[in-house]
């Protein structure tokens, strides 16, 4: 088994060469340096020919060892010559480490996304805090975004309401029912609101609603083939829409 050096261990497959590791109390600190071909204009996609100058960047890594590890990377600014190009100068990105802008590290953006879908703001950051990776509650739910909207509504669809204040304010859900994996959030219940989405996601086989008379205009609107299954668990709301008695479950 061969042995790897330090730069294959923390900065596997990256082309960041390490100069020197520091161990304080309870940190690490890496200083490397990129060591990469120039990477093109984020504008232009031109390569690079002149460097303008170096700088120093602190990104935030994954920790090592129980110490919240700290790279302090030297980083090339280069020109841009494309005189039609807006961008005069650019600085490089390590592709899996850095990115615009970003005082974390590609790895660590990851676990705290995995960390807030499971847990959340609050909880997260506590567990943030034990696992010494730098993630605030904010930063946490910063990195949680939204998945893209299928164009087609899957076989089985599952309609409900919830609250996003309540008493006030209610929106819709839409779950595939299948997968148990959210599919959408409206921003109300209003028939309308449904019954647009049903007609731009079509393909719904089997809905799972709520028992709320607005939900049944809507799927009687954009969805008339659809079979339904009415929920049985909730207590009959009172209509929307200009008013309107619940339905008994469809057979």
């Amino acid at each position: 088994m061969e042995t790897e050096s330090l730069r294959d261990v923390l900065f596997p497959g990256l082309n960041v060469v390490v100069r020197q590791v520091t161990v304080a109390d309870d940190s690490l600190m890496v200083d490397a340096a990129c060591c990469g071909p120039p990477g093109p204009c984020p504008l232009c996609q031109h390569p690079a020919a002149r460097v303008h100058s170096h700088y120093w960047r602190h990104i935030a890594g994954l920790p090592a060892n129980g110490r919240q590890m700290i790279v302090r990377l030297r980083v090339r600014r280069f020109f841009c010559d494309q005189s039609q190009c807006r961008r005069r100068t650019y600085v490089e990105q390590v592709a899996g480490l850095t990115e615009p802008r970003r005082r974390t590290s590609t790895a660590v953006r990851s676990a705290m996304r995995s960390i807030a879908v499971e847990l959340g703001g609050r909880p997260g950051q506590r567990l943030c805090e034990k696992l010494r990776i730098h993630g605030r509650r904010t930063a946490l739910l910063g990195q949680l975004t939204a998945q893209p909207v299928p164009t087609r509504a899957p076989r089985i669809l599952g309609i409900d309401e919830f609250a996003f204040r309540k008493g006030r304010t209610y929106g819709t859900v839409l779950v595939d029912v299948e997968s148990s994996r959210p599919v959408d959030v409206l921003p109300d219940r209003e028939t309308s609101t449904v019954a647009t989405w049903l007609q731009e996601h079509p393909g719904a086989e089997i809905i799972c609603r709520d028992r709320l008379m607005a939900f049944t205009k809507a799927i009687r609107q954009a969805a008339p083939d659809a079979l339904e299954v009415a929920d049985r668990w909730h207590p009959t709301p009172e209509p929307l829409d200009g008013g309107g008695e619940d339905l008994p479950p469809a057979s």
